[in-house]
């Protein structure tokens, strides 16, 4: 495997990390008040793979927002996986 291959796969696997992430912050806008079971299963898929990234990063918030309707973990997550981007992608190629 070739070092491009392996920047691209890294940054396919962020696109879609970013997708899981913008999917749950929809959710969480929508009041669907009897979802179809697709639909469940995307929201649980989604909540599980971003509540490990978001999670750390809403506590830390949480100091600082001091009850602010607002959650921006989402937002902070996209920054910090767009860093985390770069850096992998310039130490491989």
């Amino acid at each position: 495997m070739s070092r491009y291959q392996i920047a691209w796969a890294i940054s396919r696997a962020l696109d879609v990390y970013y997708v899981l992430l913008l999917v749950r912050v929809v959710f969480s806008w929508l009041n669907i008040r009897r979802p179809h079971p697709i639909l469940i299963q995307i929201h649980k898929v989604a909540y599980g793979a971003t509540e490990p990234l978001l999670r750390p990063i809403r506590d830390f918030l949480m100091k600082y927002q001091q009850g602010a309707p607002i959650d921006l973990s989402p937002l902070i997550a996209w920054f910090l996986i767009e860093i985390v981007r770069r850096v992998l992608i310039r130490a491989i190629l």
